[in-house]
């Protein structure tokens, strides 16, 4: 099939020092992130934070005197404290969905042969091997008294059949590092196994490379289905070992994809702004940028509603008590109904139009705020855990945690996308790209 002639010999394909400007804001960031996280948590206290968060459980439950009150005290000494590897979580998940969105993009690509993608598959490979930034990150989670800060299971309550079940099979800590082991392994290895064909090709121009990553693809894509499925039962399904969702891998993955495409969007823009990419990268592109991103959007409530429907219509009280922790006080309840409405209704709306898609301004505004309703909904997964849902333990901390990754993230996403051309040159498909029209 023939493709119009577009003259991109002019096109600013490389970083140049745009990386380093790049790389020295994310060092600022992450150095004020750093330094704001340690003064925010002297302040806080680990003690002090269990302490206000036990008193608080303490007023929400029934009188010491009663039955219930007597269990409820009981429970009091097992509940699960709020500690800074909580926020940190959060973060590290937010980051981390980026990074598996973006691997899924170039998978998808290689498998489905797709052309409008190929002028932006370069910022997705790049982007895809944060995962060894991510493998450092993950450290402290991985440790022991950080699992044993976020994860009951590594200690249960005496007479805990259910997670003595579990454990004997899968909640034990040698095993959660080993799978998280696992899970880096396989995301690294097939990142780079992407990003270095692809770059090679940039070389010798060989269409064979653009065949072989396309072989590769479907093994690719089950590993990544697997991997990224158990990583979000190990990392934050299993903060509640007793509740399970076998559609919880599917709310993350949705999550993964929206945030990734809502992080290209933001980065193509900027990368356009200071003269980058400017012919390779069309209105057309972004207009399909923006499509995904209202795709996801609307997967995402998909995903979210099957999940609370079918629990709320069995009504068993294993099940349900996920959802009642997150409705337990009014701050998350109030939380939960924000997500309704920011992270579906309002961006539904919002980027209905093919207008609001294929402005950059729009999309950078639709783009921003779909980056931000989901870091709330991670939030929203993960701090409720704290002595079961009596209390809001937002904090500046949360805020100060995600500077510093912030920081550290776009210093080594500019790091890495100033070795090789933004833009995979000699592949087969890049002609189609730029001569992509949507009708």
């Amino acid at each position: 099939m023939a493709h119009a002639h577009v003259d991109i010999s002019g096109e600013r394909t490389s970083l140049d020092n745009l990386a380093q400007k790049a790389i020295v804001a994310g060092v600022i960031l992450a150095v004020f992130g750093i330094i704001a996280s340690l003064m925010m948590h002297s302040l806080l206290g680990d003690s002090e934070a269990g302490h206000e968060t036990t008193a608080a459980v303490e007023h929400a439950t029934p009188a010491h005197g009663s039955a219930d009150g007597q269990a409820a005290h009981h429970a009091i000494g097992h509940i699960q404290k709020w500690s800074p590897y909580h926020p940190y979580l959060v973060n590290v998940a937010f980051f981390l969905s980026i990074t598996l969105g973006a691997l899924f993009f170039v998978i998808i690509h290689h498998l489905t042969r797709a052309g409008w993608s190929a002028s932006l598959r370069r910022l997705a490979e790049a982007t895809s091997l944060n995962f060894v930034l991510l493998a450092v990150l993950l450290v402290p989670i991985a440790l022991r008294p950080g699992a044993l800060s976020l994860y009951k299971w590594m200690d249960p309550d005496p007479g805990d059949v259910l997670i003595g079940v579990k454990s004997g099979w899968w909640l034990f800590h040698s095993g959660f590092v080993g799978r998280l082991v696992i899970y880096l392994t396989v995301w690294i290895g097939l990142s780079a196994l992407f990003y270095r064909l692809s770059t090679r090709q940039d070389k010798t121009g060989d269409p064979k490379l653009s065949r072989t990553m396309g072989r590769v693809t479907p093994i690719a894509l089950l590993l990544f289905a697997v991997t990224l499925t158990a990583a979000s039962f190990d990392l934050l399904m299993s903060l509640d070992a007793h509740w399970f969702s076998t559609i919880f891998g599917v709310y993350f993955f949705a999550g993964c994809v929206l945030s990734f495409h809502s992080f290209l969007a933001l980065l193509t823009i900027w990368l356009q702004k200071n003269g980058r990419l400017e012919r390779s990268v069309t209105e057309e592109h972004l207009q399909d940028v923006g499509k995904m991103m209202f795709a996801f959007t609307v997967f995402w409530a998909y995903i979210a509603f099957s999940q609370y429907m079918l629990y709320w219509y069995a009504n068993i009280p294993e099940e349900t008590g996920w959802f009642l922790r997150r409705q337990a006080i009014f701050t998350w309840g109030a939380w939960g109904f924000f997500l309704v409405f920011g992270h579906f209704v309002v961006p539904f709306l919002f980027l209905l139009s093919r207008h609001v898609k294929r402005r950059r301004a729009t999309l950078a505004i639709g783009a921003s705020w779909m980056l931000i309703v989901h870091w709330c909904d991670l939030y929203y997964l993960v701090m409720p855990q704290v002595n079961d849902g009596l209390v809001f333990p937002f904090s500046m901390l949360d805020v100060t945690i995600f500077i510093a990754m912030g920081g550290v993230y776009l210093a080594s996403t500019a790091w890495i996308l100033r070795r090789n051309k933004l833009l995979a040159v000699n592949d087969p498909k890049l002609p189609e790209a730029l001569a992509f029209h949507n009708v």
